[in-house]
């Protein structure tokens, strides 16, 4: 009997742990928060784009000084 009672439990305190998320996906505080952090992503990968590409323009020109 307390096996099943156990047992009973867990199935209904189960779907409890994945609801939190499910609310949270929704919120539009979590999609505003998202798309800060993506956009924030997008942003520095553009800055290390740039510098890398300074660096390299600037690797040639010495190469071309040196010739």
């Amino acid at each position: 009997m307390q096996r099943n009672a156990i047992f009973a439990a867990v199935f209904a305190v189960f779907p409890l742990f994945f609801s939190q998320l499910t609310l949270a996906e929704e919120s539009g505080t979590f999609v505003a928060r998202n798309a800060a952090l993506a956009e924030q992503r997008a942003d520095a990968a553009q800055q290390e784009a740039i510098a890398k590409q300074g660096a390299d323009q600037q690797k040639q020109s010495e190469a071309r000084q040196d010739s």
